[in-house]
């Protein structure tokens, strides 16, 4: 009873990373990466993949739609498959 009381009054500050792959634009590469937010996401990638540039965009691999808002992003299943693309890039399936 105790735990469960400590978990409802004080929730923890951030949440709890979620599972995601992410590929670069030629499948060549994947990695897993855990984030909380897309922010923490695409800057996990940007290290993932040593992409200084800074400019990269994260879409679903399966279909290129463009995850670009928290709330899409938030709508997403653990473990779901990103690709990045990195200035001047398309997604082909």
């Amino acid at each position: 009873v105790g735990a469960v009381t400590k978990q409802t009054l004080f929730p923890p500050l951030m949440p709890a990373g979620r599972p995601f792959r992410v590929s670069n634009a030629s499948r060549s590469s994947r990695k897993g990466i855990v984030a909380s937010s897309l922010q923490e996401l695409i800057s996990k990638t940007l290290d993932a993949f040593l992409i200084s540039a800074g400019i990269a965009t994260l879409v679903l691999e399966e279909d290129g739609t463009v995850v670009d808002t928290e709330e899409f992003f938030n709508s997403l299943d653990d473990n779901t498959h990103f690709m990045v693309l990195e200035q001047g890039q398309k997604w082909t399936q």
